[in-house]
C-alpha cells in the first residue's frame, strides 16, 4: 500500500508538472511512443557511461577455482536528455547467456517494431532513454567484462545479489544520473525500477523480483521456469540446444562455474561421447566420471545449480519452506509482470511462460501474457526468429506502453489496450512469413476445455510403434475438424505416456520417445510450432523435473484449423533438437551463418543426426499414451476469447 502511495505521489508530481517543497523530486514525464519534453531551455544531451562496481561476493562458490573475495560487474548507463532536477524511472536490463551488455544508445526513439523479437528487446532498450527511461544495462558474471568470475546460472544467491548491489548503486548516484528515487514506501533506498531482458536477461528478472521489494515491475522474454525441465523434459537431453548454448560459451568468452562447464564439455561439439548422451542418467553419469574436466561433479552439485528457477521458487512456498537466500518470508509478492514468450521458442517453450504467468499470478499482481512467433530458434531445424507480435498487439509498443503505466502512471492506448492473454495462432508452415494472428483469452487453456463456444478434444488411449528404419513421424490422430471457425489454442495434456525399446537397438544408446502435436492437412504433416518432447524409457505420469502438475504438460501451442483437418500426435524416430552437435566448423553448405539468441554470428554447424557424418542413429520404441487432451476452441464463442489480426 505504501508504495501504491508513492506511485500516486509521483503521478501526482507529473500531472502537475512541479512538487511542492516537500523533497520530492520534479519527474520528467512522456507518454508511449512520445519523446519526453525537457524542462529546460538547455538540456544535457543523451547519453552512455560505461563503468564497473566492485562487489564484495567471491567471483565462486567452488573452491577449486580459487575464488577472488570480490567481484568485478561492468555497466552501462544511458541516460536520456535531461535538466537540472529532473528525474527518471530506471529500467535494469541484461542479456542473454553468452551475450554482453547493452552498450550505446540508440539513434533516436524509434521503437524497433519490425525486428525480431529478441533483437527487438535489446533495440527498444537502446532507445528507452528518448522515452524518458534511466537505463542500466549489465554483463552477468562470467559474460562480457565480468568474466572475471563465473556464471552459475543465475544463482540467487550470486547472480542476483550482483543486481540488488547494482541497484544499491544506482540509489547511491541517483543524482548524478537522474534516477527517481522513492521516499515513505518503508522499503530502504528504494527506487522506481523496472527489469528487461530476454532469455539469460529474462531469467535473472524473477528471483530478482521475489527478493529485493524494490522492484516495481518485470518483463522477461523467453525464459525459463526451471532449467531442469527446459534441458532434461521427459528426462531427455535437448542435445541440440545444450551443443547450441556451448558454442555460444566459446564464441562468448564465457567463464562457467566448474560444474555447468563440466556438462557442458559432456554434450559440446568437442565430445567425443555426446551422441551416446540421451538421457539424464546418462549425462549425470558422463558428469561423474574420473576424466570430466574440469573437474567430476556429482548429480546433487548439478540440482543445487540447475534447479533454482521459479519452479523451485514455487514448490518450496507451497511446502511451507524457505527459498534459503536471506528472505524474510518465502512468498512471491504481488509483482506486475509482463511475459513475453515465443510459440515455436525450442529451448524455453511457451508452457514454461505458462507457469511463470501462473505463479506470479497467485501472488496477486497484474499479469499479462503474449505469445509470439519468435524466441530460442534452432538453425538445424531451419527455423527462422519471427517479431514480438501476437496478432495485432505490437509486442515491442506493449513494453513501453507496459512501463509507461507502472513506473509513471501514464495510460496509454498501448497498456489500456493489452489482453490478459495473447497466444499467436499464426501457421506453422511458412512461419515466421505468414499472417499474423492471435487469440486473446481470460486464462490459458490447459487440456480439453468445456462449456459454450469449446470443442471438448481428448483420445482415452492409443499406441503407436515407431521402427528403427523410419523416417516419417508416425501419426496417432485425435479428432477430425469440422468447420473453419476452430483454434489450436493453448496447453496439450497427457494423463501418462509409456516407453518401451524396440529392436533393433544399441546397447549403448538410450531410447527416447519424440512427441509433438500435428495436424495431417490435405496429405500434408505439420508439426504445430515445431515443438517435440522427448520422453525416455518407462512410465512418465507428470513432467519430470518440474512435477508442477498431476499431468504431463505438452509445449504449449496455438494454430488455426481448418475443415478437414485430422488434429493429434506425432511420434518420430529421431528429431534434430535432440541431436547432438557434431561439430562447430560444419559441413559446407549444410548450414550458413545465422543469428542466435543473444544477437551474435554463430559459425556453421552440423548435427550429429546429418547423414553425411555416417554415424549410426537407432531409435525404435513403442509408445502407449492414456487420456490425450487438446484445448481446442472458437474464437468468441468461448468464454472471455477473442481473435485478433492486424
Amino acid at each position: 500500500m505504501q508504495k501504491i502511495l508513492a506511485s500516486a505521489t509521483a503521478l501526482a508530481c507529473v500531472l502537475l508538472a512541479a512538487c511542492s517543497a516537500d523533497g520530492v523530486p520534479d519527474i520528467a514525464g512522456g507518454g508511449s511512443g512520445a519523446n519526453p519534453t525537457p524542462s529546460c531551455s538547455n538540456p544535457s544531451a543523451p547519453s552512455a557511461t560505461q563503468g564497473s562496481l566492485v562487489i564484495d561476493t567471491p567471483s565462486d562458490i567452488d573452491a577449486t577455482t580459487n575464488p577472488t573475495p570480490s567481484t568485478e560487474i561492468f555497466y552501462t548507463v544511458l541516460t536520456p536528455a535531461r535538466c537540472p532536477g529532473d528525474r527518471f524511472p530506471l529500467i535494469l536490463h541484461s542479456h542473454g547467456y553468452g551475450g554482453t551488455r547493452v552498450r550505446e544508445l540508440a539513434a533516436n526513439g524509434d521503437l524497433p517494431t519490425t525486428l525480431p523479437h529478441f533483437g527487438a528487446i535489446d533495440a527498444l532498450t537502446q532507445a528507452l532513454p528518448y522515452h524518458g527511461y534511466v537505463v542500466l544495462s549489465f554483463d552477468e558474471r562470467g559474460h562480457g567484462q565480468s568474466n572475471a568470475s563465473n556464471a552459475r546460472l543465475i544463482d540467487p544467491g550470486r547472480e542476483t545479489q550482483d543486481a540488488r548491489a547494482l541497484l544499491d548503486w544506482a540509489y547511491d548516484n541517483a543524482e548524478r544520473f537522474g534516477i527517481q528515487r522513492e521516499t515513505g514506501t518503508g522499503i530502504a533506498r528504494d527506487l522506481k525500477v523496472g527489469t528487461l531482458g530476454n532469455s539469460y536477461g529474462g531469467g535473472f528478472q524473477m528471483p530478482l523480483a521475489a527478493l529485493d521489494a524494490r522492484i516495481d515491475t518485470i518483463v522477461p522474454n523467453g525464459t525459463w521456469h526451471g532449467l531442469l525441465y527446459s534441458l532434461l523434459p521427459g528426462d531427455s537431453v535437448k542435445l541440440g540446444f545444450a551443443g547450441l548454448l556451448g558454442v555460444l560459451a566459446t564464441l562468448g568468452n564465457t567463464s562457467n562455474t566448474p560444474v555447468l562447464q563440466t556438462l557442458v564439455n559432456a554434450v559440446g561439439f568437442a565430445s567425443p561421447q555426446a551422441f551416446n548422451i540421451r538421457s539424464r542418467t546418462d549425462l549425470f553419469n558422463a558428469g561423474t566420471r574420473p576424466n570430466a574436466r574440469p573437474r567430476p561433479v556429482t548429480e546433487e552439485e548439478a540440482l543445487l545449480l540447475f534447479d533454482r528457477g521459479m519452479s523451485y521458487f514455487r514448490a518450496q512456498q507451497q511446502a511451507g519452506q524457505g527459498w534459503g537466500f536471506g528472505e524474510p518470508r518465502a512468498r512471491l509478492r504481488a509483482v506486475p509482470a509482463l511475459f513475453l514468450q515465443g510459440n515455436r521458442d525450442v529451448l524455453f517453450n511457451l508452457t514454461e511462460g505458462y507457469w511463470n504467468q501462473r505463479y506470479f499470478s497467485e501472488a496477486g499482481g497484474d499479469v499479462r501474457l503474449l505469445s509470439t512467433e519468435g524466441g530460442h530458434m534452432n538453425p538445424l531445424a531451419n527455423q527462422t526468429e519471427g517479431t514480438a507480435d501476437c496478432g495485432s498487439v505490437v509486442g515491442i509498443t506493449a513494453v513501453l506502453g507496459w512501463f509507461d503505466h507502472h513506473l509513471k502512471g501514464v495510460d496509454g492506448d498501448a497498456y489500456r489496450n493489452l489482453p490478459r492473454l495473447c497466444i499467436s495462432v499464426a501457421d506453422s508452415r511458412g512461419a515466421p512469413d505468414v499472417a499474423a494472428a492471435g487469440l486473446e483469452m481470460d486464462h490459458f487453456p490447459v487440456g480439453s476445455l468445456s462449456g459454450t463456444g469449446a470443442v471438448p478434444t481428448r483420445l482415452d488411449s492409443g499406441t503407436v510403434s515407431v521402427s528403427a528404419q523410419a523416417i516419417a513421424p508416425v501419426f496417432l490422430p485425435v479428432a477430425t475438424i469440422s468447420g473453419n471457425d476452430q483454434v489450436l489454442a493453448g496447453v496439450p495434456t497427457l494423463a501418462r505416456i509409456v516407453i518401451e525399446r524396440g529392436a533393433p537397438a544399441l546397447p549403448n544408446q538410450s531410447t527416447n520417445g519424440f512427441v509433438g502435436v500435428g495436424i495431417v492437412r490435405d496429405g500434408e504433416t505439420i508439426l504445430v510450432d515445431d515443438q517435440v518432447t522427448a520422453f525416455t524409457e518407462g512410465e512418465h505420469v507428470n513432467n519430470r523435473n518440474i512435477a508442477q502438475d498431476d499431468r504431463i504438460l505438452l509445449p504449449a501451442v496455438g494454430e488455426r484449423l481448418r475443415d478437414g483437418d485430422q488434429v493429434g500426435l506425432l511420434f518420430y524416430p529421431q528429431n534434430v533438437q535432440y541431436g547432438a552437435i557434431a561439430s562447430a566448423q560444419g559441413v559446407a553448405g549444410l548450414t550458413g551463418i545465422i543469428r542466435f539468441a543473444t544477437g551474435a554470428p554463430v559459425p556453421p554447424i552440423t548435427s550429429a543426426l546429418e547423414p553425411v557424418l555416417g554415424l549410426l542413429y537407432l531409435n525404435p520404441y513403442s509408445a502407449s499414451v492414456s487420456d490425450v487432451q487438446l484445448p481446442i476452441l472458437v474464437p468468441g464463442r468461448y468464454a472471455g476469447s477473442r481473435l485478433n489480426t492486424p
